[in-house]
C-alpha cells in the first residue's frame, strides 16, 4: 500500500502554454491541432486528467494535466515535437503559477 500512496503523492498538476511564434496568413494552431488533440486523447484514455483549449486571441492555447515529473516531461517532449515549428511552448508546475495555486487552495485539493 505505501507504494500506491507514494505514486499518488508524486503526481502534480502541470500547465503547458503554447503561443504562435509569428503572425502570418496560415493559422498554425489549426495545423498542429489534430496532432495535439490525438496526443491529448491518448492521455485522457489512460486516465490522466487533461484539459486543453484556446484563448480568444487565436494565438495562445493551454493544456492542464496531472502526472509525475517523469510523465510530465514525456508529455511535454511529445507536445513540443508536434508544435516546435510553429509555437513557443513552455511547461509550468501548477504551484509555479500563483493564481492557480490560490484557486486550488480555495476550492480544496484537486
Amino acid at each position: 500500500m505505501p507504494l500506491i500512496s507514494d505514486v499518488v503523492n508524486e503526481r502534480k498538476l502541470w500547465v503547458v502554454i503554447s503561443t504562435r511564434k509569428k503572425d502570418d496568413s496560415v493559422n498554425e494552431l489549426d495545423i498542429v491541432k489534430p496532432m495535439t488533440e490525438e496526443l491529448n486523447e491518448r492521455w485522457y484514455k489512460k486516465g490522466d486528467f487533461l484539459w486543453a483549449g484556446r484563448f480568444d486571441d487565436d494565438k495562445t492555447s493551454m493544456v492542464i494535466f496531472e502526472a509525475t515529473k517523469e510523465k510530465a516531461d514525456n508529455y511535454f517532449e511529445s507536445y513540443s515535437k508536434i508544435c516546435s515549428g510553429s509555437l513557443d511552448v513552455k511547461i509550468h508546475q501548477w504551484d509555479a503559477l500563483p493564481l492557480f495555486t490560490i484557486l486550488e487552495r480555495l476550492q480544496g485539493k484537486i
